[in-house]
């Protein structure tokens, strides 16, 4: 439930993670973290002279952009200098960092074959997966 109406919305799995994190952090339900994105949106959408109804922005949109926001907001360069970024490769440590090319059957990349790769986790993921997850 978003504002009192029942409501669905499609993100991606470290989407849904997000929002819980920021939820316990901020101490909100996921439900209640939805509805002030919304209540936000309706509010800014008025100020602007428009009825929210006919705002073109999305909850699902509204939401991804407030994570996004979030955590750039939470970002510090000791932060990323703690989590290897800035070495010319911002792929480390997702799930898009691939094994070194010594690690892939001789160099050949699984992805450019369209088959899968392993994850850091050591799962292994085709592109079409990460992307539709």
């Amino acid at each position: 439930m978003i504002g009192g109406h029942r409501t669905s919305m499609r993100l991606e799995p470290s989407m849904w993670d997000a929002l819980e994190d920021i939820g316990r952090r901020e101490g909100l339900t996921v439900n209640r973290l939805c509805t002030q994105i919304k209540e936000r949106i309706e509010e800014q959408a008025r100020r602007r002279g428009i009825d929210p109804e006919e705002a073109d922005v999305t909850l699902t949109s509204a939401v991804r952009v407030f994570i996004a926001s979030y955590y750039r907001r939470a970002c510090t360069e000791d932060g990323h200098l703690r989590a290897g970024h800035g070495g010319s490769d911002p792929f480390i440590g997702t799930p898009f960092e691939l094994p070194a090319v010594d690690d892939v059957d001789g160099g050949q990349s699984a992805v450019a074959a369209g088959g899968s790769f392993p994850t850091p986790g050591g799962q292994s993921a085709s592109p079409s997966t990460l992307l539709e997850a």
